[in-house]
Parts: C-alpha cells; structure tokens; sequence
C-alpha cells in the first residue's frame, strides 16, 4: 500500500514539496527559492511569473523531497497542490501560457478603483470582498484596455495552483476557495456570479469549473509524472488557496476556530458554519478548504516579510538571523524597555488599503545601553506584530459577533515559541503552535489524501493527519503589563495614522515603486539555447539553467576527459553555449564552430580559452570570479588556527615511538615545546582585500583579531566595512604577527614579499600564501624561515608544481604545505554555477553581464544573427600567438622538469625484451595508420612515454601529416612527456585504465602542454586497436603489475644543471633585471636574447611569459636564428623570438638584442615627435627609424622591424616599445638607458612648452658617424 501524500506549496518566495507519512505521521520537506520579476512598463506596480522556472523548481523539489524521505515513485498515493491566492494565469486554447503574475501584481489598480467606485458594494454583497487590484476581474479588465491582443486570446483563466493542476492532468478546474478570490464568484451560491461576469464586460467562457478541495480530478499523465518521480496514475487531487490549507494544516477547522498563518503576510482567519460579510468592506469573506466551512479574514499585513527584513539588518552576517532576532529579543523584559514598535503590521482596511510604513518609539533616555538595547528593539517588533494581531482580532469579534480563546499558529513565525508567548500575553488568548510550522503544504497533503482515498473527507484528514503543538497560554502576573502595551501601541498608531503616517507614506511610496521597478526585472528571451556543461555545476544550477536553456550536461570529473580540438568540436556541434572548466577552446576550435555564441569560462582566470580569439569571432566570455572565495579563505584561517597552535607538530609527536604510553616526561616536553597561540590577541595582516581577503576578514571577525589591510585598490571605510584597519604594506610587515597573502599577480605585484620586506616583518611572526607563489621570493621565504626571523609559513602553492618532495619548502620543519588545493571543494560547483547561470541569463534578457572579459563583444551580439568573422590577418595572428592552456601554472610557463635517466630495470628480462617487441610493433603500426596521419593533420606534439620500472622509453610523434614513432625520445618540437609504470601505459592502451584519472591519482607524471597532452583521449580509440592488434602479434608480456618500482614512484627529475659564473646567461640575467629596475622592461614585457660564444647561429633568448625581476639562468632558453628549441624540456621562447633572430640574421655584427617596454621611448613613438640630439649620446642614434604598430609576436613585425634595424641600432615600435641592438650585450643595455633618458628629456621640453635644445649640426653629424662604433 502506498504510505505517502504529496503536498505542493507554491508560495511568494518557495515552492515546497511535503511528503506525509499517513502510517507515522512523519514529514518530509524540500523547498527551493523560486521569485517574481518586475514587469517592464509596469511603474513598480507590475510583477509577473515564469512558469517554466515554477515547473522545473516544481520538479526539483518532488524529486528532492522523494530523495530525503527514501521513497519510491510507488510510495506515493496522492499528490496535490496549494498556491498563493490571488495569483492568475491565462492560457490560450492550446493551454500555452499567455499572462502569469502572483498576487502582488497590481497593474490593475485603476480598474479596481472603477469597480468600486461603480458596484463596490454590489461586488461585496455576491463575493464578500471588497473589489481589489489583485482580483481576477480587475486584471481581465486591465488586460482588455492595456494588452487587447492577449486578452482576445484566452481561452480559461486559472489560478497559479489551478495552472500546476493544468499541467499534472490536463483538468481546467478550479477550487472554491480560489475561486472565491477572484471577485466574480458568488460567495452563498457556490457558483461563478454571471451578472457581475456579464457587468464587467468579461466572457463567460473563460472561468474554469468549480469543485470542492479534496476532489479528485485526474491522475498524473506520463510527462508530469516523470518531473516530479512519481507514478504514471498518480490521483491527483484539489488543494486550496495558501492560507486556507495553512488553517487546514494548522488543525483550524471547526466552526469558531480563529487561525493565524503567519508566513510572509499574515492573514488572520475566523472559521465559520455560514458565510458572514462584513458591511464596511474592510475584511473579506470565503472558503475554507474544508467543503461546508466558511472564512472571515482580517490580514494583519506582511509582518513575517517585515519580521525578516529587520532581522536581517540588525544581523546582517548570521547564517539564521530570524533565529538570531528572536533569541536575542527573548533577553529582554516584557515592554521592551518603553520601546513601541510597529513594522509591517497594519489595521486590516480593504475599502482603503494602507501602505506599511513602520514606526519605532526610541529614547537613549531608558538607560537601556549596548546589546540589551538591540534585544529591547527586537522585541519590541515582535510585541508590536502581537499588539496589530490583537487589533485585527477585535475587528473580527465585532463582525462575527464573537470573541476568541484559542488562535492556531502556523507559518514561519510559529516556529519561535518566544512570539507565541507574546502574542498569548497580549490578546489574552491560549496560543497553539502548529506541530508542522509550513501548515501550507501538511495541509495540501492532507487534501491528496482525501483525493487518493486515505481519508473519507477533509475533516477527518485535519483529524488524523494535524497533530498539535506547543501551548502558550497568557501569564496571570503580565496582564496588566500587557494590557498597558497594547493601549500605548494602540495609541501611538492611531495618532501616527492621521499625522506621521501620511507624511512617511508620501516619502517611501515613491522610493519603494521604483526599486519594485529595479528588483528582479526579467525580458523574456525570444532564444532558448543549447548549453553544453562540462563544467561541475550542483543540482540547482543545472535546474537554474535548464529553465531558460537545454541543457546537456556531462562533468569532465565524472566523465575523467579533457575536450580540445576535434572531440571539443565533435561534442558542440549544434550548441550556442559553452560552459566549461578545463577544456581548451582556441581559435581553430571556434573556426568550426558557427552556431557557436557564448563561452563560459568557470574559473576566476580563464586561461584555458583563447580570449583574443574568442574576441575576433564575436564571442562572449564569461568566467566566474570569486567562485572559490570562500573554499581558499576557509584553507586560510586553518592554516592559521594550524600555526598558531603548532598542530602539524603536535600531530607528529605523538606518533614518535619514543613518547610511550603513560610517559609523563614527554609529556612535560609537549608542554614546553609545544606551546601555543590565541588569535584573539593577535594581529593579522591581510595583504590584498578582493573576495578571498573579504572572505578571510569575515572568518576572523569572531575570533577577535586585530585585522590589518594593505590594498592600493581600497580605502579606508572599505577596510572598516570589512572589520579592518588600513595601513601600507610596510606598517602592516611591521606590526602583523601574522602575514596572510591574497593579492592578484600584476607586474606591479611580482616579488612583493622579497628580502626586504621579510627583514620588516615582526621576528617571529608567520608567513601564509594561499593566493600565487608569484607574489613572494621563495628563496627569500627560505632564508628568513633558516634564520629564525619568521617562525613559520603555510603554503598551498609554489613557483613550480608540485615543487618536489625535495623542495627546501617541502622539507623546512616550519612549513606546513599543501598541493594547491585552496580552492578545491564540493560546494565550489554550486559558486560556479550560481554565478555563470546568472550571468547568462542576463545574457538573454539583453543586459550586459557583469562578469564578461571581452565586454566589447555584447555591441554586437546576437544569439540569431550573423557572428563576427576574423580576417585572415587576424586568424594568421591569433595562430602565432601562444594558446590557452589547462591552468595557470601552465600558462605562466612555470619550470618543467628535466628527463632523468632511466632506473635500472627491476622486471624480468623476458618481461622486458615482450615489451620491448611490443611497443616497438606498436609505435611502427602508429607511424603506417591512415587514421592516424589523418588527425594529425593540424597537431604539432609528440608524445614522450617513460617507463622507468622496464627501462624502456618511447614516443608518437604527429607533425602536421607526419607521424613517427618508435622507441627513444623524439626529436625536437613541443613535447609532452609521461612518466608511468608500463602496467598502466599497458592499462591505458587497452582500455582498462582512465588516463585522467591515473593522472589525478598520481599514476602518471606529466609535463609539457597540457592541451597537446589531450591528443592521447583523442587518439584513444586508434591507440586501443593499434596497441592490442600489438599485443596479439607480440602475446601477452605477463603480470605488468607485479614489477617493483625502482627508486619509488616515478617522478619528474629534479631541477636543471646549475650555470657556470661565466657563462653569457649569467650576463642576460643581470642585465635583465638591471632593466627592470629601472623600469624599461616590465614583469613580463621585454626580452633580451645574445648570440651564444663560440656559436654565432645560436643565442639564449628569456622564456616566455616569466617574471623578468627575478629570472634564473637556467630556465633561459636555447634556440637557433629559425627559432628551433635545441634542448630538451625547455621552456617557450619569448613570443618575440623570431623579432630577434632576424634581427641577428641580417645584422651578423651584433651580437645582442633587446626589446624594451621603454616608457618614455615609446610614448616618444606614439606621438610622432623626433629624437633629437639634444646630447653626445642622442646625436650617435640620429633620428631613429620608426615602425608603425604591428601585431606583436607576427613575422610581419619581425620582418618590418629587422630591415629598419639593417642600418640602425635602434628602432621604435607605435605602441610596442623600442628595440635596441649592440655589438656587445652591455653595449645594448647601456643604449637602451640612452635612448630612454633622452626621450624623457625631450618630451621634458615639449611638455613645458620649449623646443628642445640640440647640438650644432656639424658636431651631430660627426657624431653620427661614430655612431657604429658606439654600438
């Protein structure tokens, strides 16, 4: 039998599934935001609803109660559904939706001014309301003058549950509790009223057919079923309106029974036998969800909207601040210290409707100081909701011409026992709790009982199925206090209604019009894309996103794949959108892409797309800043917490065989050397305030830490809004006893925390960097740590990674280090997801995305029309340019490792020699396959296979339609190499191993380019058939697994050879860095290359992409004057390289080069002045020969550049720099410091309005022609 009802709240801010066990009555609950967005042209007043975002979150949160509970789509008996009151849709004759706003849209308020004015009291004696903005007849009328096009074309109008009911069986029915909320429905006669439908001019046709709550109307068809993981055939039942099911779920049935559903308004109701109308209009009149029962209704107002926005205020920080508020308030006396308060609440008026402007008496007179005060005001709000919900229960006695003992609460307040205390000592009467605080959805649940044959009828579902709750009744000794609150509150409002009132009205009216008008706006968007997510996104931002896109969604850590190239193509064929984290996206990708209009980078840096690529074809991409905030900012503070208590030390002595159980002498040793630090007396320096330094702040703000903040990019009251105090960098070294980094990687921030500012810091004081290894000098951190001037430092990165288990950091005593893994967590692919699905919903409304990195893309943006297409200038220079990579640390083009030599084999020599066979049969049907040199085609890459536990190594080379292989290392080019035992190449190659999940597991050492790396997927299925064709010819080589490994797990080799003092890299080196103290060569822009001694067709050139303040001579880079990298391993060539070896080509007598981003020099270019010899130095140069702006890195610049250079030592590039060549490396330093000086003392003269001064043009042109041998 199935045990379980459903129950479907659609409310103002929630939708909520309930799942009723009928057996135990235990609940199960899932609830998902869901909102409505200001209408455009709707002046604050209009709102309106996407129904499709309804149905996915609908689906969502069955599926997810289903989940909690355990349940199976059989458990399920029933399912049916409640929704806000007052909520309409319009469906056309083929059941699309044409119009859906909730009940707070109130476009419609002329028409129901004219309703009332010409048959208010007509429309109150039939429906029993007073004609109102948000009834069905004022909308319908609003609809035909204001959308004529959408009023002809309606076909049923139906309340927002009725809709939901529409789509689960395809009924048009309606209930009578929402029917009579439509103000066309006859309240004694149970049927829709045909003269006030005919007055208003409305079709008769369009109003659904009317039954009781409880009915069954149809069962689930397949479609609806499967959304919500139910069973086909499901019966499905009427629910109610909100409130009405909330009195049902309260346990409010019987006739007398007063019910207060205090959820975000606050409908106070009187359960009646016969309907009563109130004369005045004021309350309204309806059904109860229980056939036969009746309601008169005074709304006290949104006081649980209220309620939340001040909580929210007074705790702005607190996971749960409602809970917060009211545990705070209970602090505080009965009378709130004289304070009266009265926020969100109102007199209940729908003849004259107020708007809620609240009000708080305040004295700093009381003597009520500090926290006590803040508790005073937070019960004060609550004694002032009680006071409103007095007033509405006296308006509702005098109606019904009774009194109440009893109110049943329900709603979101119910759940704090400190308000029904209050509100039982104010109104006098005994308050009882609801056991199931959303009563809303208990009671829809209890209607699907009914329905599906549980119970007999509504009355006995509230009897078995509502349990009570908690009773507060009032307290005898507080009568007289409570009755002399209730007077002053009465009093102040009643005198606030006529004068204070009026007058803040007309000052929040306006403002609160136009932030409906800002709030939540939505377009809705004509195009539905198609979204590929290979990124990890949670549950709820693939259902965010699926209600406005199509999703296919396939993690890459689930699928353990890297898409680039071809299978990146193959796999977005006919998708607009790409939202990815690791897959590489460059240009020749987007070349075979044309439907293709959005990437989606999830990544604070999107290295792994080609921007400037994207740019050229038009394409958006959007990235996800501050998606790991605050998974690094939690690594931060335990760092700190670690740090401070010397954990990681602590930890190992109890594991040191010497400190035996029971030894107190070690214990005594523990004691004194393991003595730690409270943070509350310390001070922390946060270099950098972006989300992670705010996150941190944030995090630290309990433990009572003096927070320092060092940040050119925040002022004062920004550090003090996020708790902190800001200095310069220097005062905060001094005085910070712990240093914690989070600044972005500039030029500007390379090397921050160098010698010197360790020297600064406060001896003893620890170091932490979860941000870039870029931003310290390790060798500096090293020194400071072997000294004792700092006592220790956590870091979760390193200028290479993994640093190598013999890294002086990894093995410092001081240092606790971890693999980078700041910003890896679960709830990381909920942030990500949070903010892309936002930013491209954005994106379909038209706006424009804050979170875009090529903002001059969305001009001319179109998800239909034509895309941008690159020249063919731009596409041969995107193709030059390096290509994005997998992560930054590859991007940066951080130290590779050099090739060991192999281990001595410890496998079998017969094991060896079969694999030996093997792989060389192998490589060779590589080499001849057809298939093979085909995807080849446009690859540049071999792949370096190093198998230390046989001995053997081996590689596949793809070189543009070539490919070769065999066993050895490969022959220049990019090369990847894997380092790997040969049971998982073997495992790889015959399909039983993920070769990214060997990688991630630590299987396989990997360097090179990561993107190239991922021909190996691409290749997979031909490398799998090649291989075991091998493997059959060859036979089976035996128990691969079995083979020990030498030396450990494989690894990447250690560092390179260290550089003779001599040697010319030394020299490049120096002055490398003697350029960028003087500002001419930047972090990274500008490059220096010299013809290497005794090899004239050879030169060292600096890598690429490498901080230039702090290079090494090693990593400089070898190559020939075609650009050919002459050693293996090494990094990229600075992009500027074949700039440099023409330059050498054509001139044989230099013998250095240097590019300088020479600011003076270059602005000297840019704005076309002359260099003038305005000294013996500048008048050896002449007027040096100018090249416009080029692309950099292109051979049109490097050919342009080195013909101006044939008969001159320097050129100016527009907007590129200056370029200086020299017979010597010094000699070419020392003109480049000439050329700058001197373009700074020319632009000196023009800037205050002089000509410069320059030399007699004889002794120029003696100069002159000394000038070669000034080079």
């Amino acid at each position: 039998m199935s045990r379980l009802l459903m129950g479907i709240d659609l409310g103002g801010g929630s939708v909520r599934c309930v799942l009723l066990d009928v057996e135990t009555g235990a609940r199960s609950e899932c609830a998902l935001a869901i909102g409505s967005h200001s209408a455009e042209g709707g002046g604050g007043l209009g709102w309106d609803l996407d129904t499709d975002e309804l149905w996915e979150r609908t689906g969502l949160a069955a599926r997810g109660a289903l989940a909690r509970a355990g349940a199976a789509a059989e458990d399920v008996a029933g399912v049916s559904v409640t929704a806000m009151r007052f909520a309409t849709v319009l469906l056309d004759a083929a059941g699309e939706v044409l119009y859906a706003v909730p009940n707070r849209d109130a476009r419609s308020v002329g028409e129901s001014h004219r309703i009332g004015a010409e048959r208010g009291d007509a429309v109150l004696a039939v429906t029993g309301m007073w004609p109102l903005p948000i009834h069905v007849s004022a909308r319908l009328a609003w609809l035909r003058s204001a959308r004529p096009e959408v009023f002809e074309r309606a076909a049923v109008v139906l309340s927002l549950s009725d809709w939901l009911n529409f789509r689960f069986c395809a009924r048009r029915v309606t209930d009578y509790s929402q029917a009579g909320c439509t103000g066309v429905f006859d309240l004694r006669r149970r049927e829709w009223s045909a003269d006030l439908i005919d007055a208003f001019g409305l079709p008769r046709a369009i109003f659904p057919e009317a039954r009781p709550s409880g009915e069954r109307i149809g069962e689930l068809d397949a479609r609806a079923a499967q959304h919500l993981g139910l069973a086909a055939g499901t019966p499905v039942a009427l629910g109610g309106g909100d409130t009405r099911c909330g009195l049902l779920g309260a346990g409010a049935v019987a006739d007398g029974d007063v019910g207060l559903v205090a959820g975000t308004t606050a409908p106070l109701e009187r359960v009646l036998n016969q309907p009563v109308i109130d004369a005045e209009g004021r309350l309204r009149s309806g059904y109860h969800a229980v056939p036969g029962r009746f309601v008169l209704e005074a709304n006290v107002g949104p006081i649980g909207e209220g309620f939340a926005w001040l909580a929210r205020l007074l705790h702005p920080d607190e996971a749960r601040p409602e809970e917060r508020f009211t545990a705070e308030a209970s602090t505080a006396p009965l009378g709130s210290a004289a304070m009266l308060a009265n926020v969100g609440a109102l007199i209940a008026n729908d003849r004259a409707p107020a708007f809620p402007v609240g009000s708080f008496s305040l004295s700093h007179m009381t003597g009520t100081q500090g926290r006590a005060a803040r508790a005073s005001l937070a019960r004060s709000a609550l004694e002032g909701m009680a006071c409103a919900v007095r007033a509405n229960l006296e308006q509702l006695a005098r109606v019904s011409g009774r009194g109440a003992e009893r109110v049943h609460l329900a709603g979101g307040l119910s759940r704090s026992a400190l308000f029904a205390r209050i509100l039982a000592g104010v109104t006098g009467c005994e308050v009882v709790r609801a056991a199931a605080p959303e009563a809303t959805g208990l009671g829809a649940a209890l209607c699907a009982g009914v329905g599906a044959g549980v119970y007999a009828d509504v009355l006995e579902a509230a009897r078995k199925g509502v349990r009570a709750g908690e009773v507060a009744e009032p307290v005898a000794g507080e009568a007289a206090a409570c009755e002399q609150l209730y007077r002053g509150w009465s009093e102040l409002r009643a005198a606030g209604e006529q004068s204070t009132a009026p007058i803040a009205m007309r000052h929040t009216v306006p403002v609160a019009l136009a932030a409906s008008q800002r709030t939540g706006r939505r377009t809705a968007a004509a195009h539905r894309p198609k979204a590929l997510v290979t990124a990890a996104f949670d549950d709820a931002s693939i259902a965010k996103l699926s209600s406005f896109a199509d999703v296919e969604y396939t993690s890459f850590r689930d699928r353990m794949q890297l898409l680039t190239g071809p299978s990146l193509v193959k796999a977005l064929e006919n998708h607009d959108v790409l939202i990815t984290e690791v897959d590489v996206v460059d240009a020749k990708v987007l070349e075979k892409l044309p439907n293709l209009r959005v990437v989606a980078a999830c990544r604070g840096d999107a290295v792994n797309v080609d921007v400037a690529a994207c740019s050229a074809f038009g394409i958006p991409v959007l990235f996800a800043p501050g998606r790991n905030a605050d998974a690094v900012a939690d690594l931060t503070v335990a760092f700190l917490l670690n740090l401070a208590r010397r954990l990681p030390a602590a930890t190992k002595f109890l594991a040191d065989p010497a400190v035996t159980a029971g030894n107190l002498a070690a214990m005594g040793k523990a004691f004194r050397g393991l003595q730690g630090y409270e943070l509350g007396s310390k001070t922390v320096g946060l270099v950098g305030l972006g989300s992670v330094g705010r996150a941190v702040a944030r995090r630290l703000s309990g433990f009572g830490v003096r927070l320092l903040v060092a940040d050119p990019f925040v002022t004062a009251d920004e550090a003090v809004l996020a708790g902190a105090q800001k200095v310069e960098l220097d005062e905060l070294l001094r005085e910070s006893d712990f240093v914690s980094l989070h600044a972005a990687v500039t030029d500007a921030t390379r090397g921050l925390i160098g010698e010197g500012e360790f020297a600064a810091m406060k001896p003893g004081a620890y170091l932490i960097n979860t941000a870039r290894a870029a931003l310290l000098d390790e060798a500096a951190l090293i020194a400071a740590l072997d000294s004792g001037h700092l006592a220790g430092a956590a870091l979760d990165t390193f200028a290479v990674e993994p640093p190598g288990a013999d890294h002086p950091l990894v093995k410092h005593g001081s240092v606790i280090h971890t693999p980078h893994v700041g910003g890896n967590t679960n709830e990381v692919a909920a942030h990500q997801g949070r903010i892309i699905a936002d930013a491209l919903e954005q994106l379909l409304r038209g706006e424009s995305p804050r979170n875009v990195l090529n903002p001059e893309t969305l001009a001319g943006f179109s998800w239909t029309g034509p895309r941008r297409v690159p020249t063919a200038d731009e596409l041969a220079a995107l193709a030059r340019r390096a290509g994005p990579a997998v992560s930054d640390l590859q991007r940066d083009a951080q130290a590779e490792a050099q090739q060991e030599p192999l281990d001595e084999s410890a496998a079998p020599e017969e094991m060896v020699a079969k694999m030996r066979q093997l792989l060389e049969a192998f490589t060779s049907a590589m080499a001849k396959d057809e298939r093979v040199r085909e995807f080849s085609a446009d690859k540049d890459v071999a792949l370096y296979f190093v198998l230390p536990d046989i001995g053997l190594d081996l590689h596949i080379a793809l070189r543009e339609g070539a490919v070769s292989g065999g066993l050895g290392k490969p022959e220049g080019g990019s090369v990847v190499q894997l380092r790997m035992r040969a049971a998982i190449l073997d495992g790889m190659f015959t399909g039983k191993v993920n070769a990214m999940e060997a990688a991630m597991q630590g299987e396989v050492a990997f360097t090179g380019d990561a993107g190239k790396a991922m021909a190996i997927q691409q290749l997979q299925g031909d490398m799998r058939r090649l291989y075991t064709a091998a493997r059959e010819q060859v036979g089976d080589p035996g128990d691969l697994t079995a083979i020990p490994q030498p030396g450990g797990s494989a690894s990447p080799a250690a560092a390179a050879k260290p550089v003779a003092a001599n040697d010319i890299r030394v020299d490049i080196v120096a002055t490398t860095k003697e350029l960028y103290e003087i500002q001419v060569i930047t972090a990274t822009g500008g490059n220096v290359c010299a013809r290497i001694p005794g090899a004239p067709n050879e030169v060292w050139i600096t890598p690429s992409q490498l901080f230039k303040g702090d290079l090494r001579p090693e990593v400089l880079v070898r190559i020939d004057l075609d650009g050919k990298s002459l050693d293996e391993g090494a990094r990229s060539a600075s992009s500027e390289w074949s700039m440099h070896t023409q330059i050498l080509k054509k001139k044989p007598e230099a013998k250095a080069v240097i590019h300088a981003h020479a600011p003076y020099a270059t602005t000297l270019a840019n704005a076309g002045l002359p260099f003038l010899p305005i000294s013996t130095e500048a008048a050896f140069f002449g007027d040096i020969p100018r090249v416009p702006f080029i692309m950099p890195g292109t051979d049109a610049l490097a050919e342009a550049v080195s013909e101006a250079m044939k008969d001159n030592w320097a050129v100016f590039m527009v907007n590129h720099g200056l370029v200086v060549a020299g017979r010597s490396l010094r000699r070419a330093a020392d003109m480049v410091e000439i050329v700058e000086r001197s373009a700074q003392l020319i632009l000196g003269c023009y800037a205050v309005g002089k000509e410069p001064p320059v030399l007699p043009e004889k002794t120029v042109a003696m100069l002159r022609k000394m000038g070669d041998l000034v080079a």
